[in-house]
């Protein structure tokens, strides 16, 4: 055969390959819807009540709740420090067999049964105030549970914001990378056309199959982002069932923010700031408590006790004020007065001041980190948002320069580099917008956990 023949045969062999391999990657898209079915199979779910889930079932929230309780059952205990403890008791005991007695075994005299009950009573008069800085203290340490719950509340409601949002971004970026699929699809079909017409060369169809294939590889990726996404918000809110952001709250309707001197106020009544406060409080009262160690206690007591024997059981016998007569009441006053415990109180005085100098730092550091997230985080917003409008501006433009390019190639005024150099800024400018739009989500979210209300 002569040489324009094998060149003959050469191109129609690449043109098979070509048609065939634009087969594949056009029926690639097909083999992957079942793979979106776990999406949906998922439950849509709105954002509030995602949050409201995550506040009920999130394990630091649960913890926190716990500490709320017990910090204010320790207030009831403080507060009944100053009520008389009372102890009862009452029993009783049946005797019987024989006793050894002048080397003989004589019978069990008397009557066989013995019933005793009493009441005791105690009273501290004077403890040097040490009940009262108690009381001030688990108040202190009540307040700082609460200022504790909401914080857990807020954090639980910024991690599901933050899946929340991360599975909407990956929702977009597949509708974007479905886009540029259908893009390179049409791209690799004129490509072709223009091929098998003799007016484009092979570089030209091959670069539209790779375009075709890396476009089907960015809804694959987004696909699988917005399965872990799913999952992710499933395990930060608790649920039994499979979630999914629900399209109600795919477009944002925000409330206007409050101004920066605003949210500097707002920084000083923050849930951090509050807890790290109560802390200092805590530590203050704990501090006096331990001081009036070195002040004289007194206390009163009194007690009541009543035996008796009878020939039989009588459950009467067993209860307080049974009609006999009591043997013994006392009424006690005790006065005490450590003179020297080996240091222990000097001990426990250093501890509890070092205790509230740490408070103190903390709550310093609190305050100077609460300014500091709240410029970050504003700044932040103020950065995404303005990224928003350019991206959308630089999607305008490049849709345009896109749909420009186009002509032009068919026309045969530009080069296939020129179009695909379009396509991929277009694609650069949606993947920047979603990425903006996320950020600036995620920023707001963070500033409502760090001032503790909702914006």
């Amino acid at each position: 055969m002569t040489g324009p023949m094998f060149r003959m045969m050469d191109q129609s062999m690449y043109r098979r390959a070509v048609a065939l391999a634009g087969a594949v990657l056009l029926a690639a898209p097909l083999s992957s819807g079942a793979q979106t079915r776990s999406e949906e199979e998922a439950r849509p779910i709105r954002l509030r009540e995602a949050i409201e889930q995550a506040q009920r079932n999130a394990p630091a929230v649960v913890a926190a709740r716990g500490q709320e309780r017990t910090a204010a059952a320790a207030g009831r205990s403080a507060v009944a420090a100053y009520i008389p403890t009372l102890t009862m008791n009452a029993g009783s005991a049946r005797s019987q067999g024989v006793q050894f007695f002048q080397g003989t075994l004589v019978p069990l005299r008397g009557d066989p049964w013995n019933y005793n009950n009493g009441l005791a009573a105690t009273l501290q008069l004077f403890d040097g105030n040490q009940r009262w800085y108690e009381l001030s203290r688990t108040r202190a340490t009540a307040d700082a549970a609460d200022a504790a719950t909401i914080q857990a509340r807020f954090d639980a409601a910024l991690q599901t914001k933050q899946q929340f949002y991360a599975a909407l971004a990956a929702r977009e970026s597949e509708a974007a990378a479905r886009a540029q699929l259908e893009q390179a699809e049409q791209q690799l079909k004129a490509s072709s056309a223009r091929f098998a017409a003799g007016v484009a060369t092979k570089s030209d169809s091959l670069r539209s199959a790779i375009q075709l294939g890396n476009a089907q590889l960015a809804v694959l990726t987004s696909q699988n982002d917005l399965r872990v996404a799913n999952a992710a918000l499933t395990r930060v809110i608790g649920s039994q069932l499979l979630v999914t952001p629900a399209l109600e709250d795919s477009t944002d309707t925000l409330a206007e923010l409050p101004t920066e001197p605003e949210l500097e106020a707002l920084i000083g009544r923050s849930p951090a700031v509050m807890q790290s406060e109560a802390s200092l409080m805590a530590a203050r009262a704990s501090r006096k408590s331990q001081r009036s160690a070195y002040l004289p206690s007194l206390t009163m007591s009194y007690n009541y006790s009543y035996t008796q024997t009878s020939s039989k059981f009588s459950s009467s016998d067993l209860w307080l004020f049974s009609g006999g007569n009591p043997n013994r009441q006392q009424l006690n006053f005790n006065f005490s007065y450590p003179l020297f415990n080996g240091l222990i109180r000097e001990q426990q005085t250093v501890q509890s001041d070092v205790a509230m100098r740490n408070a103190e730092a903390q709550l310093r550091d609190a305050r100077l980190g609460a300014r500091q997230n709240l410029t970050q985080q504003l700044r932040a917003l103020n950065n995404a948002q303005a990224r928003v409008q350019v991206q959308m501006a630089a999607i305008a433009a490049a849709e345009e320069d896109l749909r420009v390019q186009q002509q032009r190639y068919a026309l045969g005024a530009s080069t296939l580099l020129d179009l695909l150099t379009s396509q991929t800024q277009l694609n650069q400018a949606r993947q920047a917008l979603i990425q903006a739009r996320f950020d600036g989500r995620i920023a707001r979210a963070q500033l409502s956990a760090l001032i503790g209300r909702e914006l």
